[in-house]
């Protein structure tokens, strides 16, 4: 799904590196965020012949690059393969993938973590000291592309934050719920990868756009949103039209933010409009079948659905994880898209794991004695 975009510049740059350096064989990008510790792939320009090595990790399981974000400095390795301690897990894929030697450098922007940047080389002792200088500035280069082209995302992402802050206390599930549903949503997307179309990058900005697929519900009354019985047929449809309005309200914001014409803008008017979509046609709001319905709409219909169903509403108790996997199962090929179900499947370890770090205990009113 690239063109002219942030991939193409990166592949560009590590062109010009190349012309300018010789053998560096690839650029690795792994981006941060800090809501969950977690370094995940954003890019990997591999020499033609080594596959991409995707991964994700918790930055606080690898001491070597904590070490250089609290120093802020860069770092180079000489010979991967004779390290003195066993090495940690980016030196061993590196070391798998046929590289020797390696250049790793913090990426910030605003003094913020933005995430790491990493070069390698088949060629033993090949970034010399003399070099470091000249790859510092591509760092820097590197990091304010990035935080550009994340730029209108991120502050997109903070109007509506905003905008859910002012109306939290109608809703004290909406946090979690949208934190749960943009992490199922990412390993869903890692998981059916490039052979869905989906790339690093991609995957980064549907990580982003996940939790913003309810934000018509702002708009929906809270005798709805808070109603503990079952809903007439209005009050249904008017439930139902927070999609509609919320189509209307990103519509706006895409257009104030100048994002109209976006790459990603699409995908996340896909989230939006298409999360209520069924693989049978039988959803809403126009029915949409099996690969007529987006992909960015199937997959974020599968986590929104396991999290409405393995958490608490104001009309329904908890189900227990197992019972979520169960009606994903009993309705692939039905509800949802059977790929994106196999590729929970494969996720399971992982999707409990979400639910536990962002699992948010239901507050007890404390009433004052009388």
């Amino acid at each position: 799904m690239q063109n002219d975009t942030l991939g193409k510049k990166i592949a560009d740059l590590h062109t010009r590196i190349q012309g300018q350096m010789g053998n560096v064989d690839r650029i690795g990008i792994a981006l941060y965020n800090p809501e969950s510790d977690q370094l995940n792939t954003f890019m990997l320009s591999p020499d033609g012949t080594m596959p991409p090595d995707r991964f994700q990790m918790h930055l606080a399981d690898v001491p070597s690059l904590m070490d250089l974000h609290h120093r802020h400095l860069s770092r180079t390795i000489d010979d991967l393969d004779a390290l003195a301690d066993p090495p940690g897990e980016c030196a061993r894929r590196s070391l798998a993938a046929g590289y020797r030697s390696s250049y790793t450098s913090p990426l910030y922007a605003h003094n913020r973590l933005l995430g790491f940047l990493c070069l390698d080389s088949a060629q033993p002792g090949y970034f010399r000291q003399d070099m470091r200088i000249e790859l510092d500035t591509y760092a820097q280069l590197i990091a304010s592309l990035i935080s550009s082209e994340l730029y209108s995302t991120r502050a997109l992402r903070s109007a509506v934050a905003l905008t859910r802050e002012l109306g939290r206390h109608r809703d004290e599930e909406t946090a979690g719920h949208v934190s749960r549903v943009a992490h199922y949503t990412r390993t869903i997307a890692t998981a059916l990868g490039p052979d869905a179309g989906l790339d690093d990058e991609d995957i980064e900005f549907l990580f982003q756009f996940a939790g913003l697929h309810d934000i018509g519900k702002i708009a929906i009354p809270d005798h709805i949103l808070q109603k503990p019985g079952k809903l007439t047929a209005e009050e249904y449809a008017l439930a139902q039209s927070h999609v509609q309005k919320g189509g209307e309200m990103i519509a706006v914001m895409l257009r104030e933010f100048d994002l109209d014409h976006d790459r990603h803008a699409q995908m996340l008017c896909d989230v939006i409009n298409c999360h209520h979509e069924r693989w049978n046609g039988s959803g809403y709001p126009r029915g949409l079948a099996a690969e007529a319905i987006p992909l960015a709409g199937r997959i974020v219909a599968v986590a929104d659905v396991f999290d409405a169903l393995t958490n608490p509403r104001p009309y329904k108790q908890a189900w227990s994880l197992d019972q979520g996997f169960d009606y994903l199962r009993t309705h692939a090929g039905s509800q949802f898209d059977p790929r994106c179900v196999a590729a929970v499947e494969r996720c399971e370890a992982q999707w409990r794991g979400i639910y536990v770090r962002f699992h948010e205990p239901p507050v007890i009113p404390v009433h004052p004695a009388a």
